[in-house]
């Protein structure tokens, strides 16, 4: 084979290698959008409850969709649905994991939303991880308290 050849068929198959790469992301992306905007509405829903009921964790998904019954629950854009929409935040719970007894005081312990298989979410939306959110606002909240 010819250098010239040779050096031709390495770029195409550089060039499809690097496609292919990026089209697998893309994919991968694509088949996780859904639950990585559940992961986002889960963690605006647990703020959401937290800053109502003076940073006490939720019970359960009943207790947590209370929010929902709120005015301003009603209001709260979910990314993955309208505002409002409860029977699209009732389906997180086929999405998303949470760890009903996990102790806000102990906020560096564990993640406690996790998958609905219990692992880690292979894809959020930039600041919307859903336990990054809730150890902001418990940071924001002590910070807040540390200042009156």
């Amino acid at each position: 084979m010819s250098l010239r050849r040779t050096i031709t068929v390495a770029l195409v198959l550089a060039i499809f290698g690097v496609a292919a790469y990026f089209g697998y992301g893309v994919i991968y992306t694509w088949w996780h959008i859904r639950e990585a905007y559940g992961a986002w509405d889960t963690g605006q829903l647990l703020v959401k409850y937290m800053q109502m009921h003076q940073d006490r964790w939720p019970s359960s998904w009943d207790d947590l969709l209370t929010v929902m019954n709120t005015e301003s629950g009603s209001e709260m854009k979910l990314f993955g649905a309208s505002a409002g929409d409860t029977n699209y935040a009732r389906s997180l719970r086929a999405k998303v994991s949470v760890n009903w007894k996990w102790d806000p005081t102990h906020a560096d312990d564990a993640s406690p939303v996790t998958r609905a298989d219990g692992t880690k979410f292979p894809i959020v939306w930039q600041g919307a991880e859903p336990n990054e959110m809730i150890r902001a606002h418990l940071k924001a909240e002590m910070s807040a308290n540390s200042n009156r």
